[in-house]
C-alpha cells in the first residue's frame, strides 16, 4: 500500500524513464506563475483517500495521511514517517526528488511558468523482467514519452463529491509508449502472459492549490477488450474503465 502510494502523489511521479528535457513555452522560465507558491507555505499534515478501481473489479477506497515540513529552499513530504518526495526550490527551477525501494526519480523544471507551457518532457525506456517466483518467464519492455503541461488556472475544482475552492492549477499529463512483451517459448501458453505489441495513450491530470499543495490526483483509464494497456483515445464504459483518484480531504 505505501509503495503504491508513493508514484501517486508527486506531480513528477509519473515519469519513469531517463533523459528528461526541460520543455517551456516562456523563454528562459520567466513566467507570470511561480510554481513555489503552489506547494505547501508552511509544516502541514494532510490526510488524503485513495480510490483505485481494476477493470471488472470494485473500487478500493482507502485512506492515508501525509506530513509535510517546509523551508526556505525545501519542501519534503512523508509517510508513516518515511521520506516520499523532496522537493528543492531555486530561484529558477524546482526539484523534485520521488523516493521508493525501486529507486528515485528526480525531475527539474522552470519556476515561473505560465499556462500552457510545458513543463517537462522525458523519455521512457524500461525493461522489465517478468517472473514467477524466482524464474524468470520473460520481459516487458516499455518505449515512448511522457510530457507535463500546465493547462489551467482555476478558482474551484469538483470531482465525485469532493471539491475545493481557491486559487488551483490544473496539470495535463500525457503519456504514449509502446509496449512489447516477449515470454520464452518454453512458457509460452502456460502462463497469463501473451507475446505481442500493444500501443498505449495514458492521460492524468493533478491539480495543485496555492499554499496547499496536491489537493486531487484523476487517473481514468479505457482499456480495450483486445488489450492490457490503457488507450484513452477511445470510448469507456463499466466494462473496459480503470481509475485511479487521490482527493485531499480539506479546503
Amino acid at each position: 500500500m505505501k509503495r503504491k502510494l508513493l508514484y501517486l502523489i508527486p506531480l513528477s511521479a509519473m515519469i519513469i524513464g531517463c533523459g528528461t528535457t526541460e520543455t517551456t513555452s516562456t523563454p528562459n522560465g520567466e513566467g507570470s506563475i511561480d510554481l513555489r507558491s503552489y506547494l505547501e507555505k508552511e509544516d502541514i499534515s494532510k490526510n488524503y483517500q485513495l480510490i483505485n478501481k481494476e477493470v471488472g473489479q470494485n473500487a478500493t477506497p482507502q485512506f492515508y495521511t501525509e506530513s509535510t515540513t517546509v523551508s526556505a529552499d525545501k519542501v519534503e513530504r512523508k509517510i508513516d514517517g518515511i521520506s516520499t518526495t523532496i522537493i528543492n526550490i531555486g530561484e529558477k527551477k524546482i526539484t523534485y526528488t520521488d523516493v521508493s525501494d525501486e529507486g528515485n526519480i528526480e525531475t527539474s523544471f522552470y519556476r515561473h511558468v505560465d499556462i500552457n507551457d510545458i513543463l517537462f518532457s522525458v523519455d521512457i525506456n524500461k525493461t522489465q523482467k517478468l517472473m514467477l517466483e524466482t524464474v524468470e518467464l520473460g520481459t516487458r519492455v516499455e518505449l515512448g514519452s511522457n510530457s507535463c503541461k500546465l493547462e489551467e488556472q482555476l478558482k474551484e475544482f469538483t470531482h465525485g463529491s469532493n471539491s475545493w475552492t481557491g486559487d488551483i492549477l490544473k496539470i495535463k499529463c500525457t503519456k504514449t509508449t509502446t509496449i512489447t512483451t516477449k515470454i520464452k517459448d518454453e512458457f509460452v501458453g502456460t502462463v497469463n502472459y501473451i507475446n505481442g505489441t500493444e500501443d498505449s495513450l495514458d492521460i492524468s491530470y493533478k491539480y495543485q492549490k496555492k499554499d496547499t499543495g496536491v489537493i486531487a490526483s484523476i487517473d481514468d483509464n479505457c482499456i480495450p477488450a483486445n488489450m492490457h494497456y490503457p488507450d484513452d483515445s477511445t470510448e469507456c464504459s463499466d466494462e473496459n474503465k480503470s481509475y485511479s483518484y487521490i482527493y485531499y480531504l480539506g479546503n
